[in-house]
């Protein structure tokens, strides 16, 4: 059976739970029959629990690893990825929390067998921002130094249920725990060694599975998956949010989106659909709309600039700090 894979590790003190209901919300709206599968570890369940209960009813398979307590919960979250595998029976789509999905996610017949993801910020390693800082991770770990020239984003990934791809995340997570040991606790290094250990049995998927949406800007169109990245995501600090800044803030990049849901009731439906109320229920439904009409206010290299990490930054050190700078951008925001 295919499978549509998230991982959590959570606590009421942040929002990620949210985070991953809404991203199955998404799911559900554009992908009705899919079958939903969460992995998660003991101290998380045990906080699903009042309203964060609805995300137990949100999918349709729970699978629970009891891990070491002493792990943090990023090492929990990079733990239960490098092992979903294996842990995990039939073919999967894994998708990060920090995500929509806005088309069809039927997994094309040639795909079977494989292993599938999308390259990181869509490019070749030579052409990428963060090169230096790959190649002197992958030096200082004793990696190999990426002669593929290709470097694989993990926030959207398909595993065949097959002998060689349960290899590749047994080794997958054997040189995770070896970076752990190095100081090192990402996991992407890692995923690279393993796809050069291998023979580089990844494959391409189109950018559309996975769109990076601050260097992907091509893909959303006919995307299917909208990475807009955790760090993306805004704290207004409480302020009201005025439409014109819609153009620059998107609702589903604004942190109270989902700390707000914390309060919120959520209906799971017999048919597995989500409800929530006509908001949410709006946003979800329209997010890639709502990039393609930020795009058409702002044009692309304006789209490019928006989306950044250093935009979001900047526009969070603004609503912390100094909120009324952002009144500029309001006011812009009527006239573009």
């Amino acid at each position: 059976m295919m499978k549509y894979l998230f991982v959590l590790t959570s606590s009421p003190k942040d929002f990620f739970c949210e985070q991953t209901l809404v991203a199955i919300a998404s799911l559900r709206v554009h992908n009705p029959k899919a079958f939903v599968t969460l992995l998660t570890d003991d101290k998380t369940a045990a906080t699903l629990t009042g309203n964060r209960a609805a995300l137990k009813d949100a999918v349709d398979e729970l699978k629970v690893l009891t891990l070491d307590e002493s792990l943090s919960p990023m090492l929990r979250s990079r733990y239960l990825k490098t092992v979903m595998r294996n842990e995990i029976d039939g073919d999967f789509l894994y998708m990060d929390s920090d995500i929509a999905i806005v088309g069809d996610l039927s997994i094309p017949d040639e795909w079977r067998g494989g292993i599938y993801a999308v390259l990181d910020f869509h490019t070749n390693l030579h052409k990428a921002i963060n090169r230096k800082k790959v190649l002197k991770a992958a030096k200082m770990l004793g990696f190999s130094p990426i002669e593929n020239d290709e470097i694989f984003n993990g926030g959207v990934m398909y595993a065949s249920d097959t002998l060689e791809a349960r290899e590749f995340f047994k080794k997958w997570h054997e040189l995770w725990l070896y970076c752990i040991s190095k100081n090192y606790p990402y996991d992407m290094a890692s995923l690279a060694e393993t796809d050069f250990s291998f023979g580089y049995v990844i494959s391409k998927m189109p950018g559309e599975w996975n769109c990076q949406l601050a260097y992907g800007r091509r893909f959303i169109p006919n995307g299917k998956v909208l990475h807009f990245f955790g760090s993306r995501i805004i704290d207004t600090c409480g302020r009201k949010v005025p439409k014109s800044m819609d153009v620059f803030l998107p609702k589903i990049l604004r942190r109270d989106f989902y700390t707000n849901l914390k309060n919120i009731p959520v209906t799971v439906n017999a048919d597995k659909s989500i409800n929530i109320n006509e908001y949410y229920d709006d946003v979800i439904a329209h997010v890639k709309e709502a990039f393609l009409d930020q795009e058409k206010h702002v044009g692309g290299f304006g789209a490019d600039i928006v989306r950044s990490y250093a935009f979001a930054k900047s526009l969070g050190f603004l609503y912390k700090k100094m909120p009324f700078l952002v009144r500029p951008l309001e006011l812009l925001g009527r006239l573009l």
